[in-house]
This record gives C-alpha cells, sequence and structure tokens, in this order.
C-alpha cells in the first residue's frame, strides 16, 4: 500500500528535478485531443493536448500507426496491450495560447514557461490515474521507447470547443498527416 502511494510520488518529483525544457506556443494554434473513440467530456473538463504541428511531425519522422502513436502520447504501456488496439479519434482545435495551461507539477501556479501558464495544482497531475507516459514536466513519456514525448498542454473544453473542432477517427488523421 505504502509503496503504490510513495513509487509515484518519488518518480513525479524526480521528474520535475531532471524537466527537460518545452517549446514555445504561439498566440493562435491548432491543438488535437487524442481519445479513445467512445470518450465523451463534459463542459468543465480538462483535455490533454498536444499541438498539431508537433504530432504531424512526429507522424512525418516516425511513420507510425495509431499504436504505436498512443505509445508516444504515453496512453498505452510499453508493449501497446489492449490500450493500442482500440479506436481512437482525435479532435483538432483553433485556439489562443491563453486558454492553455502546462501541467508541471510542483511549479508556481500561475508562473509561465515558454509563454503558457503553469496550471493549478488540480489540473496539473495526470489527466487519468492509469496514464503511464505522464511526467509532470509539460510533455509525456514515450512508452515505447522510454524517450521523451510530445509537449502537452491542458485546456477547457468550453474554451477549446469556443470556435469550434472537427473530429474524425485517428488512423484516418495518421494516413493524412
Amino acid at each position: 500500500m505504502l509503496a503504490s502511494v510513495v513509487l509515484p510520488l518519488l518518480f513525479s518529483v524526480a521528474s520535475a528535478q531532471s524537466c527537460a525544457e518545452v517549446s514555445e506556443v504561439p498566440s493562435a494554434t491548432q491543438v488535437a485531443w487524442v481519445s479513445r473513440s467512445r470518450r465523451q467530456v463534459w463542459g468543465g473538463t480538462q483535455l490533454e493536448v498536444v499541438r498539431v504541428t508537433d504530432l504531424r511531425e512526429w507522424l512525418r519522422t516516425n511513420q507510425a500507426d495509431s499504436g504505436r502513436l498512443v505509445q508516444a502520447l504515453g496512453m498505452a504501456p510499453r508493449r501497446g496491450g489492449r490500450a493500442a488496439r482500440i479506436p481512437y479519434k482525435i479532435t483538432i482545435f483553433d485556439i489562443k495560447s491563453e486558454w492553455l495551461c502546462r501541467p508541471i507539477e510542483g511549479a508556481t501556479t500561475g508562473d509561465k514557461v515558454q509563454g503558457v501558464t503553469v496550471c493549478e495544482d488540480r489540473d496539473a497531475r495526470p489527466a487519468t490515474h492509469h496514464k503511464p507516459g505522464f511526467t509532470g514536466c509539460g510533455y509525456t513519456l514515450d512508452t515505447a521507447s522510454s524517450q521523451r514525448g510530445l509537449d502537452v498542454l491542458r485546456v477547457r473544453w468550453e474554451d477549446a470547443s469556443s470556435w469550434g473542432f472537427c473530429v474524425m477517427p485517428l488512423d484516418r488523421f495518421i494516413s493524412g498527416a
């Protein structure tokens, strides 16, 4: 019991101390929320998003399928398992950078890191308690390679959806990336 509480805490403290730099975000940008096809969210929900340009660049470089991409996003364990085989969708939003926050544990809420505000403590934790690739550094851990993944940001659904959005199967996005 104690190990299940202490080990994640030690990992997040170690991660925060050895975090690499995150990239700057332009004032207006496109972000993508990758989720299971049947996942729905409500008004106050915080979405964990990545910049579409970063996602496309990663796909061009790695020429990967959806299973490998969800590992790069830290959403599936190293061996992939069921999480890498289920259908995913991608929701793309045009947003203002002021709507975003960075999930960086241990940083001061409200500080800016590369032009984006650090999330409040409750929003800096993993989006789900089972997310294997959460680092607390503002980027994911690629669970397949155990390397730094993509920069991750958070945005509230009501902000992200205010300018509209586009939803499609993740496989379709990958084939057109």
